[in-house]
């Protein structure tokens, strides 16, 4: 709209250029921008991004490729320039892609004899399955951390662990799933779950669907981190009737009586060897998958600030084709997660430049980041941060956007809100920032529910956010909520709240703004968060 007054203006001030008289024109600012982001722009986007077309858009598969070349196209059609590989928009790495064949599990006691042995493959099953991790050889002696809860009152966690097993008594509200990755990262061998143990039939459940993906492509990961002889430990599940044995217990049902005294007297319980060692051997055979991040860049207007870089990122990919649901569809579309979050860059990438064409652009440069692998465990964005293009201490912010076109069942009757994690919890600066933008736009409730280093849900470092965060970059992550329909058929463009997603879209551009145009950087002073990035980071 302020475009428009401009060119009337410079009209009528050119038809009366007889006259003494000058009109003075008022210089466009990046804030005046916000509005040219619109749902029709949105919805543009979106509608082709979540298409079947573009098949659920995993990492590694056609269907990403062809998001990859429409978002490319995108840019170059915007003006952005270009800073991947060779002079084009993507940024390409290797993951290797470990297909795995079969594994064979051995417990032996303290004087060295076998007394268990197992094995999964595609015509038994067996003692153990490995749900996660665990594609190369791993041995080491069980500890038994009980309910595995480690927090202020109670610590049922080893303090050395180095090529140890963690066995826990799995409970989804109490045990620490962090505290438990925590320990892989100082060098643990792997944890065994006893899950389900008043459910015989979970184990065998489990037990078939690893069984039926052997021989098939397993979990990606970086093919350079592989490179460096980093160990992938294990997470195995254990059958319920072998846990209670190795714990001195007659049968399945007596752990159900275990879980009990333990919820009663957790602060109790001490960590403690059980005189038992697993060895877990894998017969895998590893691929090369090939991958990219796009990466479209706007050099910032000030000389002394344009050699900084604030990156706004989401994620393209999604969890492709799978298991149909109720309807039969196979396709999982990925509206919400993160097809809303891509067009939001999309779109506040065109609002930039053509900020930046008005003479209104911002003073620091801006990166926009869409990384691919997010749902293979932070892939893309780990490989940027490790090879990032633009220095990271010239990094002043990473605005993380991931999932930000629904509602949540806690805000039916309210949809001006969106939930912030980061901000405050590591910068009172970029906190300042991101809320004179809210009060200078559309005045969203800002929700601090997940913005907690304590959360149990770990939002704080589940997005591509915390492979900044881990290196000391502070971030702010938009964030709608989950809802029935994530990873599944069921997120669909028809599910999408379009005027919610065109006003957190123009709040994130004009946060982005701001932080580029603030003549101070925002700097990382939580001593919390400090300590926790140091403490827990991400491998």
């Amino acid at each position: 709209m302020k475009k428009i007054i401009y060119i009337v203006l410079i009209a009528a001030t050119a038809g009366c250029s007889g006259s003494k008289e000058t009109t003075t024109l008022p210089e466009a600012s990046i804030y005046d921008f916000d509005k040219t982001i619109t749902v029709e722009g949105l919805k543009s986007d979106l509608t082709i991004i979540a298409s079947d077309e573009f098949e659920g858009r995993e990492t590694g598969k056609e269907g990403i490729r062809k998001a990859t070349n429409y978002i490319t196209e995108r840019y170059k059609a915007m003006g952005l320039t270009p800073v991947g590989d060779n002079g084009t928009f993507e940024q390409s790495y290797d993951l290797s892609a470990p297909v795995v064949e079969s594994y064979n599990y051995t417990i032996t006691d303290s004087k060295g004899e076998v007394v268990n042995e197992t094995a999964l493959t595609p015509e038994e099953t067996g003692d153990f399955v490995t749900i996660f991790g665990g594609t190369d050889d791993v041995s080491g002696e069980i500890i038994f951390g009980g309910l595995g809860i480690s927090n202020e009152t109670a610590n049922h966690l080893p303090e050395v662990v180095a090529d140890k097993w963690i066995m826990v008594l799995f409970d989804r509200q109490l045990t620490n799933q962090n505290a438990l990755q925590t320990l892989m990262s100082n060098g643990a061998a792997g944890v065994i779950l006893i899950m389900d143990h008043n459910n015989p039939e979970g184990f065998s459940q489990s037990a078939q669907q690893t069984q039926s993906r052997l021989g098939t492509s397993g979990s990606l990961s970086l093919a350079y981190l592989q490179d460096e002889n980093t160990r992938a430990s294990a997470w195995n599940r254990i059958k319920p009737d072998l846990a209670a044995w190795l714990l001195g217990k007659e049968g399945a049902s007596d752990l159900v009586e275990m879980v009990e005294d333990l919820k009663a007297n957790p602060s109790t319980f001490r960590p403690a060897e059980i005189e038992f060692s697993l060895s877990h051997e894998v017969m895998t055979n590893h691929n090369i998958v090939k991958a990219s991040n796009i990466v479209a860049f706007l050099e910032g207007s000030d000389p002394a600030l344009k050699d900084e870089v604030v990156v706004l990122s989401s994620h393209h990919d999604h969890v492709g084709i799978g298991r149909p649901d109720s309807t039969g569809d196979t396709i999982y579309n990925g509206a919400d997660d993160d097809g809303s979050g891509t067009v939001g860059l999309l779109n506040t990438a065109q609002a930039m430049m053509t900020a930046a064409k008005a003479g209104a652009g911002p003073r620091r440069s801006v990166l926009f980041l869409h990384v691919s692998g997010e749902e293979k465990g932070l892939l893309g964005s780990r490989y940027y941060s490790d090879h990032p293009i633009y220095d990271i201490d010239k990094t002043v912010a990473n605005v993380n956007v991931d999932m930000i076109g629904r509602v949540d069942k806690e805000h039916e009757e309210n949809k001006d809100y969106i939930y912030i994690i980061g901000g405050e919890i590591i910068s009172s600066g970029l906190d300042s920032l991101l809320r004179s933008a809210n009060e200078k736009t559309v005045n969203l409730d800002l929700s601090k529910r997940y913005n907690d280093l304590e959360d149990p849900n770990q939002f704080y470092r589940r997005s591509d956010h915390w492979n900044f965060g881990r290196l000391g970059v502070p971030f702010i992550f938009f964030f709608n909520g989950v809802h029935a329909d994530y990873h599944r058929p069921s997120d669909s463009v028809d599910k999408i709240e379009w005027e919610a997603l065109a006003k957190r879209t123009q709040l994130i551009y004009t946060t982005t703004a701001m932080i580029a145009n603030t003549e101070k950087r925002p700097e990382v002073d939580n001593r919390e968060f400090i300590e926790k990035t140091q403490s827990q980071a991400r491998n």
